[in-house]
């Protein structure tokens, strides 16, 4: 029986030690050490053992064969690694993976939104970046493109609405198919957020009479035109509705076969 071990200790100044599986086993160089070369610490050997379990005979493993062994290891390791992302694929859906993808892509580095100033010219914002200001509880300071708020609450939830889609995956429950919606539900609530910060900074023209409403309404109008949805909002918006599509239509499959299950089960019963 042979075993995979590593020297400890030399025979210098006595019996060399070996640890092999966990466990320390000491040698002798006469009549155990078959290797030309001399023991010493870090060294990688065979250890040939009796039916007893007693040592008797250590060979060190050359260098090509610790190499080879460990490339071996490495592409099994690959391989696994591949059937598992493989099978995470399989159950996600590779249309799935792709708009979450795009999702993503479209709310932290795509323009969401862009707003027509005398100078610069253009202001544009990633999704992202808006949270940061919603956050704040000041959208009109995005005219300051020196300040980046932290998205903080705002952030989370749109981590939480990113990973909608796929609660079903650890949640074995029909309504975690329901889950895709949050994408869009959230997209609906920022949008909502965002006008009436804005329209509640103008003022709306609420307080006013005569033609210091028009003044009130005609700001308003004109900042609002200013205001344009970018391609990060157009794509986003794309792949919510494709995973809101889905999530509904998966959520009443789940819940006509539970319906038939259960119809088939009080025939049976009856």
């Amino acid at each position: 029986m042979t075993k995979r071990g590593k020297v400890l200790r030399d025979t210098t100044s006595g019996p060399g030690l070996l640890m092999m599986e966990g466990q320390q086993c000491r040698f002798s160089l006469e009549g155990e050490w078959k290797s030309e070369a001399p023991p010493k610490p870090g060294l990688v050997v065979d250890v040939e053992l009796d039916a007893s379990g007693k040592v008797q005979g250590i060979t060190v493993v050359p260098d090509l064969q610790l190499a080879r062994e460990q490339a071996e290891a490495a592409m099994a390791l690959a391989r696994h690694k591949g059937r598992n992302a493989a099978s995470l694929v399989e159950r996600i859906g590779m249309p799935s993976l792709a708009a979450a993808g795009l999702l993503a892509a479209a709310w932290f580095f795509l323009t969401a939104a862009s707003i027509q100033v005398p100078f610069p010219g253009k202001l544009e914002f990633t999704l992202w970046q808006i949270l940061g200001f919603l956050n704040a509880g000041n959208v009109p300071e995005l005219l300051d493109r020196s300040s980046s708020p932290s998205a903080g609450l705002y952030g989370l939830a749109a981590a939480v609405a990113l990973a909608g889609p796929f609660i079903h995956l650890l949640w074995k429950d029909k309504r975690a198919l329901l889950g895709g919606l949050l994408p869009m539900a959230f997209m609906v609530i920022i949008g909502i957020a965002v006008r009436s910060n804005i329209h509640g900074a103008l003022g709306g023209g609420i307080g006013y009479e005569g033609s210091y409403a028009d003044l009130g309404k005609q700001t308003h109008d004109e900042t609002m035109k200013a205001v344009s949805l970018g391609l990060g909002t157009y794509l986003s918006t794309l792949a919510s509705l494709y995973f809101a599509f889905t999530s509904a239509k998966n959520f009443l499959v789940a819940t006509a076969s539970e319906g038939e299950g259960l119809e088939s089960t009080q025939r049976k019963a009856a």
